[in-house]
């Protein structure tokens, strides 16, 4: 009798167990609000139309209604920064917090860009930088996995095409090159990108940038 009564205890106490952690590993519904904005020229005070608008962290890519006027609808809820772009206007952004079942308000001024201002980008509008870089060790052999940023930081001018060069340095002294090319890097934009190069058996030290090209 008295293991029958030890059996039926810890049977409920393994159930006990599992509802626990069923309960455990229940997973919060997602929250969604939606976006309402307006994008305006400074200088007129008049809605903008066709001006295309995309967010950080990203949602959908839109353009604004001929008043200005544009709505994202269904966003995670959280903080993002709006970006308007359009040709002929200097890029603006705005940030918003998106809470559950409301609607967040955005109002973007944009500045035309003088007629007379060179629209041609240079290499001092372009910018590239090494976010993070680790040695990946596989038995005998080394791989490098780089990440890196460009950025377009023109108010105007677009860049067509750009080309960046890479040198890892390793413990032996031997330095390892590689490039990363890319096409139409917006006035304003930023895009991320990683590389993974093979260094054969070497440890790499550092990862640096000796140059950049653009198209002009």
């Amino acid at each position: 009798m008295k293991s029958r009564i030890v059996f039926y205890l810890t049977m409920l106490a393994a159930s006990g167990l599992i509802f626990g952690s069923c309960a455990k590993e229940s997973v919060e519904a997602e929250s969604f609000g939606d976006i309402d904005g307006i994008v305006i020229n400074s200088e007129t005070e008049t809605g903008l139309g066709t001006v295309n608008i995309t967010t950080t962290p990203a949602s959908n890519a839109i353009f604004t209604e001929s008043d200005g006027t544009f709505t994202i609808q269904n966003v995670p809820t959280g903080n993002y920064t709006i970006q308007a772009r359009k040709k002929d206007y200097s890029n603006a952004s705005v940030s918003v917090s998106v809470r559950d079942g409301q609607t967040a308000v955005a109002k973007i001024l944009m500045n035309p860009v003088d007629e007379d201002e060179d629209s041609t980008a240079t290499t001092d509008d372009f910018r590239a930088e090494i976010t993070a870089w680790f040695n990946d060790v596989d038995g005998d052999s080394t791989h490098v996995d780089v990440n890196y940023r460009v950025t377009n930081t023109s108010e105007a001018a677009d860049i067509e095409e750009y080309e960046v060069y890479f040198e890892i340095l390793t413990v032996s002294g031997t330095s390892y090159f590689f490039d990363v090319s890319g096409e139409t890097l917006r006035a304003g934009q930023s895009r991320n990108g990683e590389h993974r190069h093979y260094i054969r058996n070497e440890e790499a030290t550092d990862v640096i940038i000796n140059d950049v090209w653009i198209l002009q």
